[in-house]
């Protein structure tokens, strides 16, 4: 069931795609361009890459009775060599109507990558991870196990920068500029991250203290600088 319903999605993508292992530095990664930047600070660095990211943003509900975020969990699929198409601008909207209809459990995600992948797009994952502060989560971008295996220093940590209101509507979440928490810790997959084109992702207005949820969605990714 959920590999027919996924199918739309799959077969979009393949379309376009490239070999997961040529997929990275190919001419189709330079001049990339964001495409809409919904009130945030255009880039001063050039676009390194174009990810499509899949997943949920995770909250637990605080003692007033309303969603505090607990961080999120994506995998992300390079769209670089797409990113000027006719599909594109869409593309964050279909993988969304298609990701809302496959079940939901814990293994959802990992299911729709294992499809998507052999499409040959994967590129990593996106998560939270203990601020390097001690205090709090902090956001990472992570290709050590994809587009760079092998290579540790292929992620990025993200200090928000920027946020505006998603243009789309209430449901979807905020577009976010975040630039790299700098050091030896901050690694050197990209100087900054924009999130745009979000869909879903906002938790219900109010919960029981104590309650965690999950919430889907899509987004795009552009990865700016950086040394890959």
């Amino acid at each position: 069931m959920q590999l027919v319903s996924l199918l739309p999605l799959i077969f979009a993508l393949a379309t376009f795609a490239a070999p997961a292992e040529t997929i990275v530095g190919r001419s189709c990664h330079k001049d990339l361009s964001l495409h809409d930047l919904g009130g945030l600070p255009a880039p001063q660095i050039p676009v390194s890459f174009v990810l499509l990211g899949i997943g949920t943003q995770n909250y637990t509900c605080s003692s007033t009775g309303t969603y505090a975020s607990a961080g999120a969990v994506a995998r992300l699929f390079d769209v670089s060599c797409i990113s000027n198409t006719a599909i594109f601008p869409g593309l964050t909207k279909l993988a969304y109507g298609i990701w809302t209809k496959v079940h939901a459990s814990a293994s959802s995600v990992d299911e729709v990558s294992s499809l998507l992948e052999n499409v040959g797009v994967i590129f990593g994952d996106h998560y939270f991870v203990t601020s390097p502060t001690g205090t709090g989560i902090t956001p990472k971008w992570d290709a050590t196990s994809g587009a760079f295996k092998g290579n540790p220093n292929a992620y990025m940590l993200g200090a928000k920068a920027a946020g505006v209101s998603a243009p789309t509507g209430s449901s979807d979440v905020d577009w976010l500029y975040l630039t790299n928490s700098g050091g030896s810790v901050g690694g050197t997959l990209a100087d900054g991250i924009y999130r745009t084109s979000t869909n879903g992702g906002q938790p219900p207005a109010s919960c029981t203290p104590g309650e965690s949820t999950t919430v889907k969605y899509t987004a795009f990714y552009y990865l700016t600088g950086g040394s890959m």
